[in-house]
């Protein structure tokens, strides 16, 4: 039994010899050798010899080869819209940099010479996050197979960079803006304003509202079930992975019972069972996000609006509901978001009265009615 570590052709190797059989690692540097050198022959005291990857010479994976391993292993985990995402990531971040290298030369080093670069491109702070958590993965993986001594990406950890953009808070309409725009939508666009309907008043996502079916809507109880979403034409589960349900006005479950009832009377006159509440040209899968934006831009134009975005909507059902005095606990409930922390860094400008207060303090201040306490200073 034995574990040496050797020079040659200007990296350090480490070589194992144990009952027979040789396997050697290209390392690196001298330190880390000697590293990897005592771990291995730790283990081997233990009786432990499983060492999953041959690195002799000739038999160095390539980065790609590993980033391939590590995303057949962890993608059925992730979502389709994670698939997609993080593949593009992958091949058009990464492999495109990386992918030809051994998977022992991705230095701590090269790692960071990397990361300068691309924070200084024009990215978000989500892209780059997502980028270094995947390139960790990448690494972590090759540290479990014994290619890499420690995982050269923690070097970066906790670098994003400051964002020179503009902060933008969350925009909304008016309780009056909102009628309006919906009496419109019901005259322009009569097929799309339930949609915008059950997103200003159940505050759901564009990709939640075409994921409702005809057995989402609970009558009785006044509610709607949010169950799924359907993104990029793939079908999943809702954001952070929970449903919930929602509580709606009457008339407004009065509305989605009629368009219920609407999509059976289609299905039954078509031979099939009625599913998607807002169906697409097809039926077969709902309709686009496309078709729901040409149909507000039409509704907005109509009722004098400025434009906004579809996304508005649910800002606008969060905003009313907490400038109103609903406890923000109730709002992010019914928005589904992960915490009320959330929910209190968008919509804290809508709480009513605080900001409101302070500022009338201050101004008692300034008009002598209230004088700051002066402090005891020392003589």
């Amino acid at each position: 039994m034995g574990v040496t570590i050797r020079e040659r052709d200007g990296a350090w190797w480490v070589y194992i010899c144990h009952q027979g059989k040789r396997k050697a690692r290209r390392i690196g540097d001298k330190k880390a050798a000697t590293i990897v050198a005592g771990k291995i022959q730790a283990k081997l005291a233990l009786g432990d010899f499983n060492l999953p990857v041959a690195a002799d010479p000739g038999r160095i994976p390539t980065f790609e080869q590993v980033a391939k391993d590590w995303e057949r292993k962890t993608s059925p985990s992730w979502k389709r819209g994670t698939q997609t995402s993080y593949g593009n990531i992958l091949r058009h971040r990464l492999l495109t940099t990386f992918g030809s290298l051994p998977i022992t030369d991705i230095t701590a080093n090269r790692v960071e010479e990397w990361w300068t670069v691309a924070r200084e491109e024009d990215l978000s702070k989500a892209y780059l996050r997502a980028m270094r958590a995947i390139f960790r993965g990448i690494c972590r993986r090759a540290v479990s197979l014994g290619l890499l001594p420690m995982n050269p990406v923690e070097r970066i950890e906790g670098r994003l960079g400051r964002q020179e953009t503009e902060i933008r808070q969350a925009d909304y309409l008016t309780g009056e803006d909102l009628t309006t725009l919906l009496t419109k939508a019901q005259e322009v666009s009569p097929r799309e304003y339930p949609v915008f309907l059950v997103m200003a008043t159940a505050g759901l996502r564009i990709s939640e509202a075409k994921g409702l079916q005809v057995g989402d809507v609970d009558v009785p109880g006044q509610r709607l079930h949010i169950r799924r979403q359907v993104r990029r034409g793939y079908i999943s589960s809702p954001k952070n992975g929970k449903g919930r349900v929602v509580d709606l006005p009457a008339s407004v479950v009065a509305i989605l019972e009629q368009v219920r009832q609407t999509r059976q009377a289609e299905a039954a006159y078509n031979g099939v069972e009625a599913r998607w509440l807002f169906p697409g040209v097809t039926g077969d899968m709902p309709t686009t996000d496309e078709v729901i934006r040409r149909a507000l831009h039409l509704a907005l134009k109509a009722a004098g609006i400025r434009s906004i975005r579809v996304h508005t909507l649910r800002h606008t059902f969060a905003t009313l509901l907490v400038e109103s005095g609903v406890p923000l606990l109730t709002v992010s409930r019914q928005l589904g978001h992960a915490s009320i922390s959330t929910t209190a860094n968008i919509y804290a400008h809508a709480v009513p009265g605080t900001n409101r207060a302070a500022a009338e303090a201050l101004e008692a201040v300034l008009r002598h009615d209230h004088p700051l306490p002066r402090r005891n200073l020392p003589s």
